[in-house]
Formats: C-alpha cells, structure tokens, sequence
C-alpha cells in the first residue's frame, strides 16, 4: 500500500501538536527530533518563530533551548570547519591546468572549422 502523502500545512500543523505534546510532557528527545527535521526542510528561522509562538513561558522556551544545545554546538563547530577550509582553498593559486586549457582553446580556434549551432533545416 502506498504511503500516505501529506499536504505541507497539514504536516505542519501534524508538528506543531507534536511539538506541543512534547513541551507539556517534557520529552526532549521528542523536541530535538522534531526540531532537527524542522531546521532542515524550513531552516533555523522557522523554528526560532515556532518556538516563540508554542512555549507558554520561559521555562518552557528554556527547556526547549537546552535540548538543543548539544546540535547548536555542532552546527558552529562545522561551520567554523568550513571557514578554514574556504580559507585555504582561496589563499592556493590558480590551478595552471585551467590557463593551459584557455591557451589550448585560443590556438585551436584559428584552424578548426567554425559552427554555427545545429543543422540547419533546408528551406
């Protein structure tokens, strides 16, 4: 049997009760889980706002923050990771095999024959 598909909005509201239900009964695994899938299918923002909006008090919006402590962590971590690398990719210098391929394609273009796109139908 096909799995049932369900519409974005009403998987929406599906994880708002989810959410709901794990705040009022102090289920972090349950608030983690859910969070991480939210975070990845809307981003951070979505669940900034979604937080706001179902934790009745501070506590509960603490609580909440606390279980995802632990993935906020990670998160910087790898982004820092990827900083560094970014950083020695752009201090390397040109690769010369892209200047040797431009050099290849400039001699090549004074002797082969030119195209003019696709074959022409003949009117």
């Amino acid at each position: 049997m096909a799995p049932h598909l369900l519409s974005f909005s009403a998987r929406a509201r599906q994880e708002q009760e989810a959410l709901k239900v794990a705040l009022a009964n102090g289920d972090g695994a349950s608030l983690k889980s859910i969070s991480e899938r939210l975070v990845h299918r809307q981003g951070p923002g979505a669940l900034q706002l979604l937080m706001r909006k179902l934790a009745s008090n501070a506590e509960a919006l603490a609580f909440w923050q606390q279980q995802l402590l632990p993935v906020q962590q990670i998160a910087a971590e790898y982004y820092e990771e990827v900083k560094e690398v970014k950083e020695v990719v752009e201090s390397c210098p040109p690769e010369p095999i892209a200047e040797k391929k431009i050099e290849v394609a400039r001699r090549l273009r004074g002797w082969l024959p030119s195209w003019n796109g696709p074959l022409r139908q003949a009117s």
